[in-house]
């Protein structure tokens, strides 16, 4: 037993934090010989796609999309019935998902501008926000995903409040039942980045992030589960801001679960061995 890790990064502000935690994530998962992939917005490509193109030859990187504008693949209502505000609101959340068009416009035009801006075939996608179950009820938008020839998804990732953390228990799976055997739903277990830790965790592991991501470590490792771990490009806009920020507790965390003997693979990889099982 020894569980499976993805890492797998946002890259949706097309600011100046676009190629701050790119580089940065790029420099830290080097030095540990550990793959990565990002899924970039249409629009990041658009603004910072010269800058990104000097990157895409790593090999240890692989490259999704996550929508052009940011847009949700379907509503979510987040009720955390704790009486706190959540994003503002309090004390639930309502953000309203895309129609099928508009769904459809975003992901292939952003499927265009990975193709052409930076020379790359996407196969992958991560939906916006994530959602509670995935897209299990969603036919209409595996459909979409399809056409745009995405093999490869991070949607299951809200519990059933709509809030975090995402069950552990919540594995990756294809959508055979709708009608999509080729679809392979990987999941973000646990928190979707820090600042969800921050908001909803009840700290029953520690008082740090890295206290949590110590603790669901030892679970994956004894249970032998898949962990698609994930982060944003926020707060990052130099290197330097990365790795005093969110590439301190990754590179605390990615070190400890190398040394513990888990294996770090890309979406493609685990895609292709559930293949073969499936």
């Amino acid at each position: 037993m020894s569980g499976t890790i993805l890492c797998g990064y946002d890259i949706e502000t097309a600011s100046d934090s676009t190629m701050g935690f790119m580089r940065g994530a790029a420099a830290l998962h080097a030095e540990l010989e550990i793959p990565w992939t990002v899924y970039l917005t249409g629009k990041t490509v658009e603004a910072r796609g010269e800058e990104i193109r000097e990157l895409i030859d790593d090999p240890l990187l692989t490259v999704g999309q996550h929508t052009y504008n940011h847009m949700l693949l379907k509503s979510i209502y987040m009720k955390p019935g704790d009486g706190k505000p959540v994003h503002g609101a309090c004390p639930n959340f309502f953000n309203k998902g895309g129609t099928p068009s508009e769904l459809r416009e975003e992901i292939g035009k952003t499927q265009d501008l990975i193709r052409d801006i930076l020379g790359v075939e996407c196969h992958g996608l991560t939906g916006p926000w994530g959602y509670y179950r995935g897209l299990v009820d969603r036919p209409d938008v595996l459909q979409i995903l399809a056409e745009n020839d995405i093999r490869w998804i991070r949607t299951n990732a809200r519990d059933y409040r709509d809030c975090q953390p995402t069950p552990f228990t919540e594995q990756p799976f294809f959508y055979a039942d709708q009608g999509f055997p080729d679809i392979l739903e990987l999941g973000v277990q646990g928190y979707q980045d820090d600042f969800y830790w921050d908001r909803f965790d009840d700290r029953r592991y520690g008082d740090s992030y890295n206290d949590y991501l110590d603790a669901m470590l030892e679970e994956v490792s004894e249970q032998d589960l898949v962990w698609n771990l994930c982060s944003h490009d926020h707060r990052s806009a130099t290197v330097e801001a990365f790795q005093a920020g969110k590439g301190k507790w990754l590179r605390d965390f990615l070190t400890k679960a190398a040394d513990s003997g888990c294996r770090f693979i890309a979406p493609t990889t685990l895609y292709e061995e559930m293949k073969k099982t499936s």
